[in-house]
């Protein structure tokens, strides 16, 4: 351990000495000691087109010499105008504005704001109303505290539980190949839905569409992401897609929506994003 460097997610004291990597190249990342280690979770899911790739070290060496770092406040310029054509590009038709964040963990925050706020402009009476978010059980979507109060909680949330808001949970049909009780746990967990919306207008409906990632690589099915979207519609809620994980490829589509065919009202991306 080194002296200075606070580790996440790492007992202090009983951890063993972290592998220190010197450079990588590729999916692999080779270590001080001259052995060989492939990257399996691309660096918590960041290089989605390996290490040390040259055209993107070539565009970024490019931009450094152009423009890095610009206040976005009275000011604009091309990489962010292209960026974000380019990513309306391969997302759903009404998916049409862009906010620039920091990443994961605030992407998320940046929605809750956004579909908190939403409500509060259309109508203040309805703002107590609209204060609750529905989450599924397991999910992931960030370390910051309104992020860890729509997770699951956890060890590593605990200590911060009487400063999280409260959300309401319902379950995620995690689903398989072969499963034949699919389609009953899904008409379960939509009739919760279901239930909780006819008696309390909430704020949204946030999920991590077909893949919970660090919950542990659990499925659902397009189906289901169809079908909550009908109900979402129905009860005029917002869906929330956190695609900090499964955007970019990582579904077989650029994007998870664009698999399932679903149009969430607010989109969340980061990680992939950035290639590395």
């Amino acid at each position: 351990m080194h002296p200075h460097l606070w580790y996440p997610y790492t007992q202090a004291k009983t951890a063993p000495p972290p592998l220190k990597v010197k450079s990588a190249q590729g999916i692999w990342l080779e270590l001080e000691d001259g052995r060989r280690v492939m990257d399996c979770i691309s660096s918590w899911w960041v290089n989605l087109h390996g290490h040390a790739h040259p055209e993107i070290a070539a565009a970024i060496y490019q931009q450094a010499t152009t423009l890095e770092q610009v206040i976005f406040a009275g000011l604009t310029h091309d990489p962010a105008e292209q960026l974000a054509e380019q990513l309306l590009q391969h997302l759903p038709s009404g998916l049409n504005r862009v906010f620039y964040s920091d990443n994961g963990s605030t992407a998320v925050e940046v929605a809750l704001k956004m579909a908190y706020q939403y409500w509060v402009n259309q109508e203040v009476k309805l703002v107590e109303q609209r204060g609750t978010f529905i989450v599924f059980s397991g999910a992931y979507h960030g370390d910051t505290f309104g992020t860890m109060a729509v997770g699951a909680r956890s060890l590593f949330s605990q200590v911060f539980s009487d400063l999280l808001f409260q959300v309401e949970y319902v379950p995620f049909p995690a689903t398989y190949l072969g499963d034949t009780t699919v389609q009953s746990q899904e008409d379960a967990v939509l009739e919760l839905l279901k239930t909780k919306l006819e008696q309390l207008p909430y704020a949204g409906i946030l999920i991590e569409p077909l893949v919970q990632g660090a919950g542990g690589m659990r499925m659902c099915r397009t189906e289901f992401l169809q079908r909550l979207r009908q109900i979402a519609n129905q009860f005029n809620t917002l869906l929330i897609f956190d695609e900090v994980m499964t955007g970019f490829g990582r579904t077989g589509d650029w994007f998870a929506c664009v698999k399932s065919n679903v149009q969430p009202d607010i989109i969340c991306l980061s990680k992939g994003i950035t290639g590395g």
